[in-house]
């Protein structure tokens, strides 16, 4: 009957709605996986960078650098290493900064070390957010020093 055809697509749509409510949901939260996962690989390759004392990723102490969207892999003002994929691996879609903050306090003297704090932050469906790391690294001063040169 016509009363029935009417509850079962009543029935139907309910059901539809909270499908596409858990499907819209499922995206998002990918969405912002998928962009914190590439964020965090992102601020390895920073460390990275850091770690191996290249100077264009060594602000002196109380400074920072810094990489706007779409230019981490700038061949003048970032890194050309960094290639740019589909979806969460294009490179374009995040900024960075690395902080210098000093000598941390628990280190000797003489020991010429910095605390660096990596900020990455990507656009999300619920506007930008970032992810932070912090490393030991060796100071500004020995970039290029074949102390930190072949370290892998």
């Amino acid at each position: 009957t016509f009363v029935e055809v009417i509850v079962a697509t009543g029935a139907l749509a309910i059901v539809l709605g909270l499908f596409t409510t858990l499907l819209v949901g499922n995206m998002r939260q990918t969405s912002i996986t998928g962009g914190r996962v590439q964020a965090n690989q992102i601020g390895i390759f920073l460390g990275r960078q850091i770690l191996e004392a290249d100077d264009r990723a060594l602000p002196t102490v109380g400074n920072s650098l810094s990489w706007g969207y779409g230019q981490l892999n700038s061949s003048s003002t970032g890194f050309p290493s960094l290639t740019s994929e589909q979806q969460f691996g294009n490179i374009a879609l995040y900024r960075a900064s690395v902080a210098n903050q000093g000598v941390p306090s628990w280190a000797g003297s003489g020991w010429q070390v910095s605390q660096y704090r990596i900020e990455v932050c990507w656009q999300s469906p619920e506007g930008e957010r970032c992810v932070r790391q912090s490393i030991i690294g060796p100071s500004p001063a020995l970039a290029g020093s074949e102390i930190v040169t072949n370290i892998n």
